[in-house]
């Protein structure tokens, strides 16, 4: 039986009932007392650090991010120039017959769309480069030769786009539908020993930013091929959503699975819509800088089946959760959400855009939410919504006084996983640029800590994770500053030791 006994430390427990604790002590994985004086177990002396329990991101692609880290990473270019040079370097060093897969350029950095003359400089070789959103993607003629796309309108219809130049040849961007239904099926899959190398990375990744768990999107395929063969070397507690959504759904397969304290299969996610970036997140007017156009409904959305979905989910009992963003997606999520009951319940992922007329339907809704997003959009939010409705975007404070609950994480590899510029963008309400951007919406550091702890626990419907009690998992976070006092204007703070279940699983403290 294993134990751990901490001490001399400044711990918040993440519970109301009783915030604030010196020691803990944790036996067979589970947190057994709070400031009880140690036995024989062995000691962890904090020397009066700050703990917090593990912390939950709500919403990655877990797998995806893994991947991510080995991709050409164009989220810090700024130029054309740029671009080219780090398309140019990793055209250099890979293999002839490999695909070029970057990730996370985004037009507010670059101050333009690229289109496809910006991928010349890798030739002949088949690459796409997504935008950070992944929600769009950017390829060359060596790709678009080898995708059967559609006609326009039938791709329109089936919530996609392939928008061309005025002289009629294709920009080589890929919007939503285009992306996903023909991109990705043509992009070759690494092997599957490569696909489990990159979720370990990930989990590795993760541990050491302080997560302990996470809530990830992911494909049934993912979860049986990748995921499930390598899980006797997790540590990191995953809850899996299923993207798998197209009807009928099968979900009998899941009767068989097994579900522990480290992986279980807690829901299923659809997409209503796209995004700010891309402009196809679904308007209820039309977005300011693309008179004409208020976004696209997807998949099931466009295919007003939602309900029908949601009862299938409900009945195998799973959560649904939507990706809603563009204001008339939210309003349709929230009569989703209004719609379940029981112990079934409708998540409502990002809530971007929430107009005036539905901040009172929100209260008791759970919202899992990206406050990075904030502060990424923020810095296109005049330009596409205009002045009356750039307040809309990720508005928290109006969401937390009208009794919305909170489950932050990022999106990541959309956004980086670590929490503390998460944290910075919620209590500071600045965008990327560090300008502020409607200041009154800005959180409070206690509240914006339940939404990385005891909201997303909620979100992954686990009630052993997100808080220290007795009985709790004895996951914690020992940090390099005091959260709850820290300027979150000065520098980020950044996690020391990451414990879970009483085990060291990273330990950098002698790195401080």
């Amino acid at each position: 039986m294993s134990s751990l006994h901490v001490t001399n430390a400044r711990i918040w427990t993440g519970d109301h009932a009783r915030p604030y604790a010196s020691s803990m002590t944790i036996r067979d994985g589970l947190v057994e007392s709070l400031d009880i004086a140690p036995g024989d177990e062995p000691l962890l002396d904090c020397g009066g650090d700050f703990i917090t329990p593990g912390f939950i991101d709500s919403h990655v692609h877990l797998l995806l991010g893994g991947e991510s880290l080995s991709q050409v990473d164009l989220s810090t270019v700024t130029s054309r120039e740029e671009f080219e040079q780090a398309l140019a370097a990793a055209h250099e060093a890979l293999p002839e017959d490999r695909w070029l897969i970057a990730n996370g350029w985004s037009d507010a950095n670059l101050g333009t769309t690229p289109d496809m003359d910006w991928l010349k400089c890798v030739h002949d070789r088949p690459t796409a480069c997504w935008r950070s959103d992944l929600h769009a993607a950017l390829v060359n003629g060596p790709i678009l030769s080898k995708l059967d796309l559609p006609s326009p309108g039938e791709l329109a219809a089936a919530g996609g786009d392939a928008p061309l130049r005025d002289d009629g040849t294709p920009t080589g961007m890929l919007l939503e539908h285009a992306a996903w239904g023909y991109l990705v099926p043509a992009i070759p899959p690494l092997p599957v020993e490569a696909r489990q190398e990159a979720l370990l990375l990930a989990q590795e990744h993760c541990l050491r930013l302080g997560l302990t768990s996470v809530r990830s999107m992911e494909y049934g395929e993912v979860l049986r091929e990748v995921i499930e063969p390598v899980r006797d070397e997790l540590d990191l507690r995953i809850s899996i959503v299923l993207l798998d959504r197209t009807l009928p759904l099968d979900l009998a397969w899941l009767e068989g699975f097994r579900q522990d304290a480290y992986l279980q299969v807690i829901g299923c996610k659809s997409f209503l819509d796209g995004t700010v970036g891309s402009r196809t997140a679904r308007m209820l007017e039309d977005w300011t800088d693309s008179p004409g156009s208020r976004g696209m409904w997807l998949e099931l959305a466009a295919e007003k089946r939602l309900e029908e979905w949601q009862q299938v989910v409900h009945e195998a009992g799973l959560d649904t959760a939507v990706h809603a963003i563009g204001d008339e997606a939210v309003s349709l999520a929230l009569d989703l959400h209004e719609q379940s009951h029981g112990e079934r319940r409708c998540v409502i992922e990002h809530a971007q855009v929430v107009r005036d007329e539905d901040l009172p339907r929100t209260a008791g809704a759970l919202l899992s939410m990206q406050p990075l997003h904030r502060a990424d959009d923020a810095r296109v939010a005049l330009r596409a919504l205009g002045p009356d409705r750039d307040r809309r975007m990720l508005r928290l404070r109006d969401l937390q006084d009208a009794g919305a609950r909170f489950a932050f994480g990022s999106d990541w590899p959309v956004a980086s996983c670590d929490p503390m510029p998460g944290i910075h963008a919620a209590v500071t309400a600045e965008d990327s640029d560090g300008t502020p951007f409607h200041p009154g919406q800005a959180l409070d550091i206690e509240s914006t800590l339940h939404g990385w702890t005891t909201g997303a626990a909620l979100a992954c419907n686990r009630r052993d994770i997100g808080m220290l009690r007795p009985q709790a998992r004895g996951d914690f976070v020992r940090w390099s500053t005091d959260l709850l006092l820290h300027d979150w204007k000065s520098g980020l703070p950044h996690a020391l030791m990451t414990v879970l279940g009483g085990k060291v699983v990273y330990d950098g403290s002698d790195d401080a």
